[in-house]
């Protein structure tokens, strides 16, 4: 364990050679949040406040933040794993004594190291801005975060696999984290969406990697809805990582055949 640490806290330290970059993703993530205050504030005024502005506001606080830490945004894992295929470089960590997918988990989280910084600033001021209804929103939010990691977790995976089959999965990643960020509420509240188009995505893993633990946070109690939508996030994290996990050992095994 104390390797893959020592992995992260490299990645991290090396990102700070870089001060112009970290200049860039701090003024890019203020960008982005001004925009999404701006675009709302009209939203919620044409609304005539049906929309509460400072729950809108906390909700894509907490999903920016969300979004960064299990890594559903841009799916950075995904795409660390597709950059050692394509290099070649993949190899050199199928012949040495650690875990592949640790290895390279820790070092595309220490590169989005800054990233997790600045999510955690975003969890905290939305949850300053709109608090937690109370200890049973803390409690749905711990579950349903963490089957928001393992579900990210498959989909990063799945995505870096692609690059095992496909000439370039560039595109088709791009593709998929587009989708990712509408499906998911990052981009839309689900509770926004049409009724019909809600439901069903509702059974999807989407909303699972940043709607749930983020609206699990205004709930103060389990009700049925509740324990559903608990239930899909729990089956997909474990349905989705039995299935991608099988599908990286095949890739895995494929390309080890033909020669490393």
């Amino acid at each position: 364990m104390g390797i893959y640490f020592d992995i992260v806290r490299f990645s991290f330290l090396r990102f700070f050679s870089y001060p112009f970059e970290i200049l860039a993703s701090v003024l890019k993530r203020v960008i982005e949040i001004l925009f999404l205050i701006l675009f709302w504030s009209l939203i919620v005024k044409e609304s005539g406040g049906q929309i509460n502005i400072s729950q809108i506001i906390s909700y894509f606080f907490i999903s920016m933040g969300i979004g960064d830490l299990v890594m559903s945004r841009w799916g950075p894992f995904g795409g660390e794993i597709g950059t050692q295929i394509k290099s070649g470089h993949i190899s050199n960590y199928l012949i040495k004594p650690v875990g592949i997918i640790p290895t390279l988990y820790s070092i595309s989280f220490g590169r989005n190291g800054l990233r997790v910084l600045l999510a955690i600033i975003n969890l905290t001021i939305g949850l300053i801005v709109y608090p937690p209804k109370g200890i049973i929103s803390i409690i749905l939010f711990i579950l349903f975060f963490i089957s928001a990691w393992w579900i990210a977790f498959a989909y990063n995976l799945f995505q870096g696999t692609l690059f095992f089959h496909l000439t370039d999965a560039s595109g088709v990643r791009n593709a998929l984290n587009n989708i990712v960020r509408v499906f998911s509420g990052e981009m839309v509240p689900l509770y926004l969406f049409p009724l019909a188009l809600g439901q069903f995505i509702r059974f999807t893993p989407f909303p699972s990697m940043v709607y749930g633990p983020t609206i699990a946070l205004s709930i103060n109690s389990f009700n049925q809805e509740v324990m559903i939508n608990l239930g899909i996030s729990i089956f997909w994290a474990i349905f989705l990582n039995i299935v991608v996990y099988m599908f990286w050992k095949k890739s895995i095994k494929n390309y080890e055949a033909i020669g490393i």
